[in-house]
């Protein structure tokens, strides 16, 4: 089997969410990825060409492809997480050894668990597909971390059944589902 003929994590998400739908992104990632100033992870590009952003069993994954109005929405955003990370007062980087984007190495916030916690790629390696994740649990007040990608974290916590994972929630009783974002 090839490369290209090895099912990606991107397909056992989709297979696992029943997800068939087809959605086609409006605007390119190479234009998103200059105006961030940074390439992104491959599997995340990859999942958001084929997902339109939404709510992946409760982890918020928003799209910066999807449309202009998403790529608003997302820009938006990441730029208050960045402002609120960085927020000296609320001291989320006291005490731990992280940055922030665009510094070398700075985290860059990729999505949010609906809880008020913030998943960030630590940007410290030269190639984003070796990028490792550092989740901050608003609750707990802490960071861990995942060793990535994208993907593999969220076909773990989709397929999680109970509190063994990054965010340390019980599953048990939680839908496995995708609630895609409309942005028209």
């Amino acid at each position: 089997m090839t490369h290209a003929e090895t099912p990606s994590r991107v397909d056992d998400i989709a297979r696992l969410l029943g997800w068939q739908a087809q959605f086609t992104p409006e605007r390119p990632w190479a234009v998103v990825e200059q105006d961030l100033g940074v390439t992104l992870p491959s599997d995340y590009k990859e999942l958001l060409t084929r997902f339109p952003g939404g709510l992946f069993r409760q982890i918020v994954v928003s799209s910066p492809v999807a449309n202009d109005q998403a790529w608003a929405e997302y820009k938006y955003a990441l730029d208050e997480l960045l402002q609120i990370l960085g927020d000296e007062d609320l001291e989320y980087l006291d005490n731990v050894d992280y940055t922030l984007y665009p510094a070398p190495g700075g985290l860059l916030p990729w999505g949010t668990d609906g809880q008020g916690g913030t998943f960030c790629w630590i940007t410290g390696s030269s190639d984003p597909d070796q990028w490792r994740i550092a989740y901050h649990d608003q609750s707990a007040d802490q960071w861990r971390e995942h060793a990535g990608p994208t993907t593999e974290l969220l076909y773990e916590i989709l397929t999680n059944t109970g509190q063994e994972n990054l965010l340390r929630w019980d599953f048990t009783d939680l839908p496995v589902e995708y609630i895609p974002y409309s942005y028209r």
